[in-house]
Parts: structure tokens; sequence; C-alpha cells
């Protein structure tokens, strides 16, 4: 049986000019922000190669061989991965010492968005690694969009809520706060789905929220099948725009993609391509777009029935061309070709 898990796996940053990596694992509702500098490694030559070759691993573009074996059943063990649980082994001692999550208390957005920030690096000490605590920088990356002054939100139609309104509920296994949580609770009351707001989603968030007020004063009936906005999140102490809360659609991570695509399911395909074209007529007959129309933007729920979701706008290649973006012809494009993808049946 494999060891239990000690921390989770955050986001790795780097640059492309040089080869210093920040790599971020949570652990309880610490934060670790662990800053790697090449200069730290170079009086030894052996980590200094294991280190770089680490990092060649872990660019998005690298590609691992292919096993010289085809038939080799060995599991893919994923790079980045690899780096951390390197990068990771002087820390353990360290980890050990976190409190665990308290199963009885309540954590909310503001644990999960804003958790204590510790900051290292490794140093050589001999022939080994040590951990070695850093100042924290005050200027941590942002959470949230800051919306333009013009994007005044109207708290008349979407109640606005703050981090510690919304609470969490902990799996039975879980060694971290998530860091992207999507099943939350209003107050710790009403479901729904927390859609997180990165820096940059400035123009998607305007648009997605312009979108789903059009939605809200549709008084659309329940028949159509689309996802609803039942509040926005904002953080007050930097008026940044952290979250939407959306109705919750218990679909078990399932969506048009990945969907039945067999002989057996072609009387649900043709349900669901119904359910589709009728939720976006009741849509268009509003002078309401969908914006990106795609499989991938279409939940499956455990009822078997298909809901529109992701009303930010834009386009993806191959479902809707670039001049038809945020467009009924371009959302009528996309059902075509969601129409054509769902005919082909897998063997």
């Amino acid at each position: 049986m494999p060891p239990q898990p000690t921390y989770q796996i955050g986001p790795i940053w780097s640059s492309e000019r040089n080869t210093d990596v920040q790599l971020n694992v949570f652990v309880g509702d610490k934060h670790f922000q662990i800053d790697l500098f090449t200069a730290n490694f170079e009086a030894s030559p052996t980590l200094l190669k294991e280190y770089l070759l680490h990092v060649k691993h872990s660019d998005p573009e690298y590609l691992p061989p292919l096993p010289e074996n085809p038939d080799d059943d060995d599991e893919f063990v994923d790079p980045l991965e690899e780096f951390y649980d390197w990068a990771m082994k002087p820390f353990l001692p360290l980890f050990r010492e976190i409190p665990p999550l308290d199963p009885d208390r309540l954590y909310t957005l503001q644990n999960c968005l804003f958790p204590e920030r510790l900051r290292y690096t490794l140093q050589l000490a001999g022939d080994e690694l040590i951990p070695v605590p850093l100042d924290v920088a005050a200027d941590g990356r942002p959470v949230g969009a800051l919306l333009p002054a013009s994007a005044k939100l109207d708290d008349s139609m979407f109640p606005l809520y703050r981090p510690d309104d919304i609470h969490i509920r902990l799996d039975d296994n879980a060694i971290a706060l998530p860091t992207q949580p999507g099943k939350v609770y209003i107050k710790g009351q009403d479901v729904c789905f927390f859609k997180q707001i990165l820096p940059g989603d400035i123009s998607m968030t305007v648009t997605e929220i312009s979108t789903y007020a059009k939605i809200h004063s549709a008084e659309l009936g329940e028949d159509v099948h689309v996802s609803r906005c039942l509040g926005v999140v904002k953080d007050e102490a930097t008026s940044r725009i952290v979250g939407l809360l959306l109705s919750y659609i218990e679909c078990e991570n399932k969506t048009l993609l990945c969907a039945g695509r067999g002989p057996e399911q072609s009387a649900l395909r043709q349900k669901w391509l119904k359910q589709i074209t009728h939720s976006l007529y009741e849509l268009h007959a509003r002078q309401i777009t969908w914006g990106d129309a795609k499989p991938d933007n279409v939940l499956i729920d455990v009822h078997d029935d298909a809901y529109l979701i992701d009303f930010g706008g834009g386009y993806t290649r191959r479902w809707v061309d670039k001049e038809l973006v945020n467009t009924i012809e371009g959302d009528l494009q996309g059902l075509g070709r969601i129409a054509e993808y769902l005919s082909k049946e897998l063997a």
C-alpha cells in the first residue's frame, strides 16, 4: 500500500530568462512557497545536474520518451510529480509538524484562497539539501480580477458575498484545503458551484456577469437547462472579484465530450441534442448568446440531462469560427458541429 501523501501539489512558476523555479505545495491550512535558485545547487555538480533535468522535464512542452517496449505495463510517472518528490524530501519532517485539518472546524473560501503563506528555499549543507526560510513577500500573487469602474456590479440582481461567507466541506482524507474548491455552501446552507476568477479574466468576467444578468432577467423556465448565477464573491480588502456562485449541477465531472458515444447511447445522444437545441433557442429568443459553444461546455448531470455552462464568451477552434465569436450565428455553427460530433458513434 503506497504511503499516505503529506502534501498537495500546487502550481509551478518558471521563467524563460533563467532556470530558477517556484514550487507551491499545501499542507493542512498552510501554503508553502518554495523558491529554488540554480545558484544554490552549483557547489554540487551531481545535484545541479539532477535539478536542471527536473526543470527541463517540468516544461509544459516537454514530451517524455516512449517506452522501448510498447507492451510494457509500467505505470506512467508524471515528470512534474517526480520533480516535487525530489524537491520535497528535505521538507517532509517540517510538513509532519503541521497540524492536520480539523474535521469539526468550519472552513471557508477565505481559508482556501488566502492561506497562511510560508516561504522557503533549498540550500546545500555538505552533500545534503536543507530547507531555509525566506522572508514572505508582502505582494504575493493577486487573487481574483479587478474589474474596471465601468463594470459596476448590480448587487440588487446578484448578492455580493465575502469569502468568509462561503463554507466548504472537507473530504474525509483531505491533507490540505482545496486550492480550487468547487462545491461550496452559502453561509453553510445553499449549495452552489464556485467558479474561481483569475487575475487575467477581466473581459471574460465582465461578459459572464452581464450574460447571467440577462438570464436572470429573462426568468427562463426550468426546461431551459443553463447554469444560473446565485451570487458574486468579492474580496473587500482588494476589491477584486474572486469568483462566481453558480447553480450546482450534480454531474460527477461528466461533460458531453466524455459522455457515452457507443451504439447503446444513441437515444441519449438524441435527447441531449434536443435539450441543447431547446435551451439555445430560448436564449436566442431573448438575444442572449452562449458564446463558447462546444461539448466541453455541456454538463451531463446524474439524471442524464444536458446543461449549457460557461457564458464568458470567446470561441474554440474547430467548434466556432473566430469571425463569429459571441454571436447567434456562432452559437448555431457550434450547435451544428456538436450535432455532427454526436452523430459519430464510437465502436
